[in-house]
């Protein structure tokens, strides 16, 4: 039975090349097939075709893999530089919500009561106050639900038993779980985030969340600007510069060595 890589040639072959290719460059792509995202690789061979006219892929069809490797390098070059956006985006959401849902509830495990209701077997709605602040049924219900996503199988002997703050609590949570407890404590959070909306916070919200996961599971992205300027928005109401970051982070320069030069059969190409 052919293997996965078969219908990506296919694919391929069929879709984008404009030429026939022969025996050895159906084996380059097969090769390079089971060493890069197929996804990304995709995205590149539809970027050349389209930006060449097809003119590489038809009349030079020996240089298709330079071509298509130096728009794939491309993207991955893109994908590092989001990478700083990324991670100071979700810091910030994660820290903001830890320090801001304590001293709301003024309890460093705000979400304890609720977690021993469920595990009593009750519902997260039972508990209307964590100490003397009231919680809102809307609000008791998302974090029974988040706890119960954290906990998954495991439940009720997972890892929110463990934990004994809002940091440990919230690097555990995924970060559609950040959103929803801003959502549902929109009173608490809308003024750090004034005058957008819920729906507005939301919908930047998501156009990062889905990028960030686009990236991480090294698929192409389209529209980085849009990506970059909904962080840079909702961190700059939170008195977070991303520019002032990313460019120092940029600025540093760690050192990687590597040793292994490159041979034959790395199957590398020529630019």
């Amino acid at each position: 039975m052919p293997d996965i890589s078969y219908e990506f040639l296919t694919k391929f072959f069929t879709n984008y090349l404009p030429f026939s290719p022969t025996p050895s460059q159906v084996e380059d792509f097969q090769s390079d097939l089971t060493l890069v995202s197929p996804y990304l690789l995709e995205a590149s061979l539809i970027e050349v075709k389209e930006g060449t006219k097809g003119t590489i892929l038809r009349y030079r069809p020996n240089d298709w893999r330079p071509a298509i490797f130096s728009v794939y390098n491309r993207k991955v070059a893109e994908h590092a530089q989001l990478f700083p956006v990324f991670h100071s985006f979700e810091n910030a959401l994660r820290s903001t919500v830890a320090v801001t849902l304590e001293q709301h509830y003024k309890h460093a495990r705000w979400w304890r009561a609720i977690y021993e209701e469920l595990t009593r077997g009750g519902k997260a709605k039972n508990i209307t106050h964590i100490g003397a602040v009231p919680l809102a049924r809307h609000a008791a219900f998302r974090i029974g639900a988040v706890i119960l996503d954290m906990e998954g199988k495991k439940f009720p002997h997972g890892p929110v038993d463990a934990m004994k703050n809002g940091y440990e609590f919230m690097h555990d949570c995924h970060l559609n779980h950040i959103r929803q407890l801003i959502e549902d404590h929109w009173s608490i959070f809308s003024p750090k985030f004034d005058p957008l909306s819920a729906a507005d916070f939301s919908a930047k919200f998501e156009k990062v969340r889905e990028a960030r996961n686009a990236v991480y599971h090294h698929r192409s992205l389209a529209g980085m600007s849009d990506v970059v300027a909904a962080a840079e928005e909702l961190l700059d109401k939170l008195n977070f510069c991303l520019k002032f970051v990313h460019g120092k982070i940029g600025a540093c320069e760690p050192k990687i060595s590597f040793l292994i030069e490159a041979e034959k059969r790395h199957r590398t190409w020529v630019i």
